[in-house]
């Protein structure tokens, strides 16, 4: 029975920093808490603080570099500041899914709060539809953007710089079983 609360126990160790921080300060009583004997829970009181932190770290890298993969032009509009955004979006343990759901969890993070730059929350939410769209199966998707999101994101991967202006977009994504994805965005008139 101890094996099953240890293995939750580390696990949830490793990636909820909020757990950890309980733990370190009273880790007997929060592997009880948890399930775990007296014997057990003193035996995982003797687990380094640094090497646990250490390990937590290195698991939030690998997170960080997946999530990249899934919101490239995004993390490339982020700089520096993706990582630290992203560990905001996802605090606590994976869950199934866990590329998606850590480029989905960041996407909303970014399209709830005013960012810089602007058009940052509208560019997650273009390349999360791609996300969504390489899972098999028929898939049929529109989005209103506010911001020119096809050209910012071919303007950042190509290396250029970004002069975006808002305009309105619409983005249709669409594919049958077993057909190839097909998607265009429709982007309003620039006013004079």
């Amino acid at each position: 029975m101890g094996l099953m609360q240890t293995q939750a126990l580390l696990a949830r160790l490793f990636t909820d920093a909020r757990l950890r921080r309980a733990f370190f300060e009273s880790p007997v009583a929060t592997a009880m808490d948890f399930g775990l004997g007296a014997d057990e829970a003193q035996t995982l009181a003797g687990l380094d603080r640094r090497e646990v932190s250490d390990f937590a770290r290195s698991l939030l890298g690998k997170r960080a570099l997946d999530a990249r993969k899934a919101l490239p032009a995004t993390a490339r509009a982020l700089g520096k500041d993706f990582d630290a955004l992203l560990f905001d979006a996802i605090d606590g343990p994976p869950g199934p899914q866990r590329h998606r759901g850590d480029a989905a969890s960041l996407t909303a993070l970014l399209a709830a709060r005013a960012g810089e730059p602007p058009w940052v929350g509208d560019l997650a939410r273009y390349e999360m539809v791609f996300v969504d769209a390489a899972r098999p199966g028929a898939y049929f998707r529109m989005c209103r953007f506010d911001w020119p999101v096809e050209e910012i994101a071919r303007r950042l991967m190509g290396g250029g710089r970004v002069d975006a202006v808002p305009r309105r977009c619409v983005g249709l994504w669409a594919r049958v079983p077993g057909g190839r994805l097909w998607w265009r965005v429709f982007v309003a008139p620039q006013r004079a």
